[in-house]
């Protein structure tokens, strides 16, 4: 009997030893899945955010494609090797006896494995609230935990069991199957984006003047987004934004603040804050100046919902208490005090006097309603609401010299949306998507430059980041009325996000924007530029880390070649 029992466990070890060695590569697979299909998600979400990320995205795709292959790879090796008395797979050489080897490997997927067990907290911190509100939070925290957890647990379990026999002085240690390529995986990817940062070097283009006006941490703690801009008169240029507890959230402690120039910006005032709600949110300012009665509107809203007005009778020196039209517009809010939940913005960016004399600041619902303007015919004293478009948010008004107002609205469709109205907005005629100005879903800037009889031709600029991401912000020009937009240069190869321009006096161009060198969140830089300079020769935008491309080309072609020496081991 005892025969019996002997023979019958040496038939079943087998077979309790194959399902266990072919549970580890599925799970890898399921976990490599997962990681692509996370990827792939933010990618659809955020492909713009960071123009860094956008403009090397090859790496991404090769490290998610490296993760699939070797996954399946170690599915099919584990099947075949089945049938034979050979270990199959990309083992080096005697690799369980070169000790220096194993326990570096294993120090770095042990800190692969941290690293994503951090990763995976950061991500679940960056979209907590949005994803709490909707509900979802709990389904994400499940699909983040599959790839990022499970990759952790295999590496740290490997890393530490390769560790500890080494400790316990074994000379063959077996290596967990699969961990080898998912370690060079990683591996690829920390290295290869780590070169693309240090050689990352965006320039501006020549002939840009810039100056920087809001830099992170002027005030301690505090980040800067969301610019505004006015020209006044006696050279006094007001610039706006809002100063962020964090940068990266558009709820919160959010004040609006403001300096001043009185030469045309060659120097400019500290900081002044002009509304501080505390812990809530005061921002979206939309600035706009009445002429004929030298006075400076200031619409912003609060919570993203409730909508004030301040004014200023003396350029911007001193400010007037802030006061609410929300109900003068007639806004159909859920009531709703969440923070999280928000519902109506103006702008941001700027308003427009029209030549009527009506004063109209671009605003918008943040649903479906889209975009619209709210409007003043009685020089700011009270307040009413022009027709939805139905489409769009976050839009910039120009009047046509015909006398329409035209909307020049973002949208998540790839191309800013355009529609005009014969009533100054009241009404609205049929829009499109203008397909000449391709953009990345971000708040764009659009401004009357010139018109006749005072100058020679009628010119209408345009400034927004480029087409598929935040970053190298462009600044276009029509002369038929933003029908076409021939003329065009960029500003800056680096990122860039929400703009306003403003022309002062002289015809000089200024372009108030968000910028940095690796984030668009770094500064709100103020560049000026004239005619001559946007009428010069389109300059020719080159594919940044080309070089680079060369580089991880022989590395690939290296790892191809250690793949090639790798040996087949006997049991």
């Amino acid at each position: 009997m005892k025969i019996i029992t002997s023979r019958k466990n040496t038939k079943e070890k087998p077979k309790k030893s194959f399902r266990t060695a072919l549970f580890i590569p599925i799970f890898q697979l399921v976990c490599a899945i997962f990681f692509a299909l996370v990827l792939f998600i933010l990618y659809l979400n955020f492909r713009g955010e960071f123009v860094i990320i956008a403009e090397n995205l090859w790496i991404f795709l090769l490290f998610g494609a490296s993760l699939i292959i070797s996954a399946a790879y170690t599915i099919v090796i584990t099947i075949t090797e089945r049938k034979s008395e050979t270990r199959r797979g990309l083992r080096l050489k005697d690799i369980e006896k070169k000790t220096k080897w194993l326990i570096g490997w294993s120090i770095w997927n042990l800190f692969v494995g941290i690293l994503l067990i951090f990763l995976y907290g950061v991500l679940l911190i960056l979209v907590a609230d949005m994803l709490a509100m909707l509900g979802l939070l709990f389904a994400l925290a499940i699909v983040l935990a599959i790839p990022f957890i499970g990759y952790s647990v295999m590496l740290i379990y490997s890393s530490v069991r390769v560790l500890l026999k080494k400790i316990k002085s074994k000379t063959n240690i077996p290596l967990l199957r699969g961990m080898t390529a998912v370690g060079f995986s990683f591996l690829f990817l920390v290295s290869a984006f780590s070169i693309v940062i240090a050689t990352y070097n965006p320039q501006w283009t020549e002939g840009v003047d810039y100056e920087e006006i809001f830099v992170a941490g002027e005030e301690e703690g505090r980040g800067y987004r969301i610019p505004a801009m006015l020209s006044l008169p006696n050279k006094t240029v007001l610039a706006f934004c809002e100063s962020r507890a964090d940068p990266f959230l558009d709820w919160g402690d959010i004040d609006l603040v403001m300096k001043r120039s009185t030469d045309n910006g060659k120097s400019w005032s500290k900081i002044k804050v002009l509304v501080d709600e505390g812990d809530h949110t005061a921002g979206n300012p939309c600035p706009v100046y009445d002429k004929p009665n030298n006075m400076v509107w200031l619409p912003f809203c609060v919570d993203n919902k409730d909508v004030y007005v301040m004014n200023s009778s003396d350029l911007g020196k001193t400010w007037s208490k802030p006061r609410e039209i929300t109900n003068q517009l007639d806004l159909d809010l859920s009531g709703s005090e969440d923070p999280l939940v928000m519902e109506y913005g103006t702008g941001p960016g700027c308003g427009i006097q029209l030549s009527s004399g009506r004063l109209c600041i671009p605003s918008y619902y943040f649903d479906e309603r889209g975009s619209h303007i709210i409007y003043s015919d009685d020089n700011g004293t009270t307040w009413e609401r022009g027709e939805e478009l139905e489409h769009g948010g976050e839009c910039q008004a120009f009047e046509t010299m015909n006398g329409e107002l035209c909307l020049n609205c973002r949208t998540t469709e790839g191309y800013r949306y355009m529609a005009c109205s014969e009533d100054v907005g009241e009404t609205w005629e049929d829009g499109k998507l203008a397909k000449e100005l391709p953009s990345p879903g971000v708040m764009a800037s659009i401004h009357r430059f010139t018109q006749k009889p005072a100058q020679s031709k009628n010119r209408v600029l345009y400034s927004s980041p480029g087409a598929t991401s935040r970053g190298h912000l462009i600044l276009r020009m029509s002369e038929d009325e933003a029908e076409s937009w021939d003329i065009s240069r960029e500003i800056y190869s680096g990122p860039s996000a929400y703009s306003q321009i403003v022309v002062l006096a002289d015809l000089t161009i200024c372009i108030l924007f968000e910028t940095g060198k690796y984030d668009y969140r770094e500064q709100i830089v103020l560049v000026k530029v004239d005619l001559d300079w946007l009428e010069e020769s389109e300059d020719e935008t080159l594919i940044p880390f080309g070089h680079l491309y060369l580089l991880f080309l022989g590395i690939s072609v290296l790892a191809l070649l250690v793949i090639h020496k790798s040996r087949v081991i006997r049991r």
